[in-house]
């Protein structure tokens, strides 16, 4: 069971429920990642929650399919 505070509070992200949490970012937030599938590479996209979006054969493939869905992928390291 979740406590969710009764107070205002200055920071939304502290009254999260874990379902917000799981939540957060979903429409928004993705990641790539790199597979070798039968020995062959394989760079599949995500969802937040890990699901399975997108495959190609190849990082640029990739991004071009992105791109034609108008989304696109940031260096976060």
């Amino acid at each position: 069971m979740t406590k969710v505070p009764t107070q205002d509070v200055k920071n939304p992200l502290i009254a999260m429920t874990q379902n917000d949490l799981r939540e957060l970012g979903m429409e928004e937030v993705g990641y790539v990642r790199k597979y070798s599938v039968k020995g062959k590479p394989a760079w599949v996209l995500h969802a937040a929650d890990g699901t399975a979006l997108a495959v190609q054969e190849t990082m640029p493939a990739l991004q071009t399919s992105l791109q034609h869905h108008d989304l696109d992928i940031v260096s976060v390291h």
